[in-house]
């Protein structure tokens, strides 16, 4: 076994002897399920049986904290899975040594499902190569990668709704778990962990200020809210982010992280909402038009969807039509205009981009667009892209969906 990794497990496991002998346990998410307490660990002869089963070796971290520590418990979420529960048994076999596609970096958003992922049926296999290792709540779950480019590294996933896959900065389970328990004791909000930069304040404050990736920004911003306390410098670093960053997303990320934490905080935000439309104002002033900020602000209009639909840019248009076929919950209803919903939604039907006319079968979906419904069906019997036919299937499983001005928006779930 690595030197460095049995060093980090003789100081995880130090730490948590010693917040278990604590008068009073830290009060961080998920304690109450599990007291820092672990579960037994597993035999050699056990774990060799679960790789052979799976045709896989475990990462080495992860295998050595099973079978020299513990099984499931003490863990970040409401606490580490056991083994055997880490992965679904109904799948097919050899599951797992399949590479995941998920590689470190920026959150995978919006189509991702459609991008990577199977859809749903029998023969289904969903997010191959990773365990479930933690559930935080809802849909919020962490895995770690088995098999694929980031083999040994956490990621965090909603796995119903658009936030994808995020592989979390941490270099391996143990820095991951080590990290976990170091900010628990330390009272930081540690709810689905592993979205914060593993940075402190000063390293955020330069971070937000001028890392080139706009993502890495904003999420320095939530990072910094997410310490136990923000000082003057720090806070002054958010606001100067979300009046003056370069990228709208950012600006507006900030300004929606300012509006729900500041009574936390206990720091004013005066102004919010005419902050919000000279965001909004840049945004649409910006190139391309960033429609992520322009939701996040609650201001996205289908006026702002409309030409990034039909321009000639295909990762720009499949952005927009998924915001149209999945957010149909952020535009006015008196926004929409029927013949021109379905102009594009025909459009998006006639598209090559298998993705781009899976979303325009959403969109007749989500919108009743029921005139559209020849069209599906001639599409069913040509359409080779596996997500086009269940969302085909999908549109004609129930009656019609009502249309926007009828109901407001879709229940439905997007999977």
């Amino acid at each position: 076994m690595p030197d460095a990794d049995h060093a980090r497990l003789c100081r995880i496991a130090g730490k948590l002897a010693a917040v278990r002998a604590l008068p009073v346990l830290p009060g961080a998410f998920g304690v109450e399920a599990h007291g820092f307490e672990l579960g037994p660990p597993l035999s050699e002869a056990v774990v060799a049986g679960y790789e052979d089963r799976h045709e896989v070796a475990l990462p080495a971290g992860y295998r050595l904290f099973v079978t020299e520590l513990g099984d499931g418990g003490a863990g970040p979420g409401c606490g580490l899975r056991r083994l055997d529960t880490s992965c679904c048994e109904r799948r097919r076999s050899g599951h797992l040594a399949q590479p995941s596609p998920y590689v470190p970096g920026p959150r995978y958003l919006d189509d991702w499902e459609e991008r990577y992922e199977d859809p749903p049926g029998p023969d289904r296999v969903f997010l191959r190569g990773t365990l479930g290792i933690a559930d935080h709540g809802c849909s919020l779950v962490s895995r770690l990668t088995v098999t694929g480019p980031a083999r040994g590294r956490v990621f965090n996933l909603d796995h119903e709704g658009p936030l994808g896959p995020y592989v979390v900065e941490d270099a391996d389970f143990l820095a991951w778990y080590e990290r976990w328990l170091d900010e628990a004791v330390a009272g930081y909000d540690v709810g689905w962990f592993g979205e914060r930069l593993p940075l402190e304040e000063a390293e955020l404050v330069a971070v937000l200020a001028g890392e080139p990736s706009p993502e890495r920004r904003a999420r320095a911003g939530e990072s910094l809210l997410q310490l136990p306390a923000v000082s003057e410098g720090g806070w002054t670093a958010l606001t100067d982010a979300m009046v003056g960053d370069a990228h709208p997303t950012v600006r507006a990320v900030v300004w929606d992280l300012l509006r729900w934490q500041r009574h936390r905080h206990g720091r004013p935000l005066d102004d919010a909402e005419a902050i919000a439309d000279d965001i909004a104002r840049y945004a649409r002033s910006y190139a391309p038009p960033d429609l992520e900020a322009l939701g996040t602000l609650g201001r996205l209009a289908f006026a702002d969807v409309l030409p990034e639909v039909r321009c000639p840019d295909r990762e720009r248009r499949r952005r927009a039509a998924y915001r149209l076929a999945w957010k149909p919950w952020e535009f006015s209803r008196e926004d929409l205009q029927q013949d021109v919903l379905v102009e594009v939604a025909g459009g998006l039907l006639d598209e090559d981009d298998p993705v781009l006319r899976s979303h325009g079968v959403v969109v007749v979906r989500q919108f009743g667009l029921t005139g559209l419904h020849p069209v599906l069906r001639r599409l069913r019997r040509t359409e080779t892209g596996p997500w086009v036919l269940h969302n085909i299937e999908w549109c004609f499983d129930e009656p019609p969906a009502p249309t926007l001005t009828e109901r407001g928006c879709s229940d439905d779930p997007p999977f």
